[in-house]
């Protein structure tokens, strides 16, 4: 996989959503960058977009001070609640973290290209936005990641309110063979021994058939809340994402990787406790329906 990457001519990085467990793709961002793997565009999701404006603003090598200087500010006010309707200061925090961080250099000559996926709010659909096209892209990435009750007020953006796009597209790497790339690396937050990848709410075990996509990705569900602001934790999170990288790279084994919650992801008991209910709704629709047929 390695060489199929290096030979590329243009290689896109895609980073899933998955809150704080992104901390995961820091670890890989760094192990493909001193392979020599570097992107020519990024695309983000979620907190995903995170890693993807860093990258794309050619911060990575203060990515780590990024997320520790985000994790350092309170993110509980009571006071917000006057202001955005929340206790939460998730928003302002991005607002200052950025503005410190990236600045205005998502904009500037060498930025890389930076895609966002996005949900329109009054339809529900997806959509992926070229941050260089928004006057600020800040609103952007705060829109990537709303989701109440964290964030009360979804972001205007000419004219359209959008939220998370992890539930319409949580994988859009389509999106970067679509703009002439020839290799993808996608870094998700699905463990492997839970099957296919959270491509969206209606493909939940999405299955991925070419050869031209390196899926980085942990070996099984992550032990780690997705609400996680310990340093500590996430610098396990880091160095997790890191030999993933070199496991699905250069072919080596880590112990280390086999690390694991236990039980299914509450996400898998909603989606099976969503399957049995709707078994029982047309269950209940046939048994009306044959009643209905005997009387007639």
């Amino acid at each position: 996989m390695l060489e199929r990457l290096r030979s590329a001519n243009k290689i896109g990085f895609v980073f899933s959503g998955g809150s704080t467990r992104c901390a995961f793709q820091i670890g890989a961002i760094e192990r493909l960058l001193a392979l020599g793997i570097r992107p020519s565009l990024c695309i983000g999701v979620s907190a995903g977009v995170w890693n993807a404006a860093a990258l794309a603003a050619r911060q990575e090598a203060r990515i780590r001070f990024f997320w520790k200087s985000f994790m350092r500010m309170p993110h509980v006010d009571l006071r917000n609640l006057f202001v955005e309707q929340s206790p939460w200061r998730y928003a302002e925090m991005h607002r200052r973290n950025t503005r410190r961080f990236l600045g205005s250099s998502l904009h500037a000559p060498d930025a890389l290209p930076l895609f966002i996926s996005v949900t329109r709010l009054r339809d529900r659909a997806g959509l992926i936005i070229d941050a260089r096209d928004v006057e600020r892209p800040v609103d952007l990435l705060i829109a990537a990641n709303y989701l109440p009750p964290f964030y009360t007020r979804p972001q205007l953006i000419d004219g359209e309110r959008y939220g998370d796009g992890g539930v319409c597209d949580n994988a859009p790497y389509e999106k970067a063979f679509a703009e002439g790339c020839d290799a993808v690396v996608l870094v998700t937050m699905k463990g492997e021994s839970e099957g296919g990848i959270f491509k969206s709410s209606r493909d939940v075990d999405h299955v991925i058939t070419r050869d031209d996509v390196v899926v980085i990705r942990p070996r099984h569900r992550l032990p780690y809340s997705f609400t996680e602001r310990r340093w500590s934790k996430l610098e396990e999170l880091i160095t997790l994402g890191d030999l993933r990288t070199r496991e699905v790279l250069l072919g080596e084994k880590h112990p280390e990787t086999e690390i694991r919650a236990e039980g299914d992801a509450p996400s898998v008991r909603v989606a099976r406790a969503f399957r049995r209910v709707k078994s029982l709704v047309s269950q209940s629709r046939l048994l009306q329906a044959f009643r209905e047929g005997a009387r007639g």
